[in-house]
């Protein structure tokens, strides 16, 4: 083979190899961000439901509320 073909397939074989090696770190990186994702979505479900906790009335009106036991 040619000196110049040899030397062309060694490069193609490197930048594939370099390829290959950007994506499975690229799919590492994908996983945790994936993670973090999942972990954000539950703490913000958390935090509506907290929030919305806090818009229900925590006094009751004055006429749900039971008279004291001297009336």
């Amino acid at each position: 083979m040619d000196s110049r073909l040899i030397e062309r397939v060694n490069e193609l074989e490197m930048l594939v190899a370099y390829q290959d090696d950007t994506l499975q770190a690229t799919q590492q990186t994908l996983q945790i961000q994936q993670r973090q994702i999942q972990q954000i979505e539950r703490q913000l479900n958390l935090l509506t439901d907290f929030l919305k906790s806090l818009k229900e009335p925590q006094i009751k009106a004055l006429n749900e509320e039971t008279p004291p036991p001297h009336y």
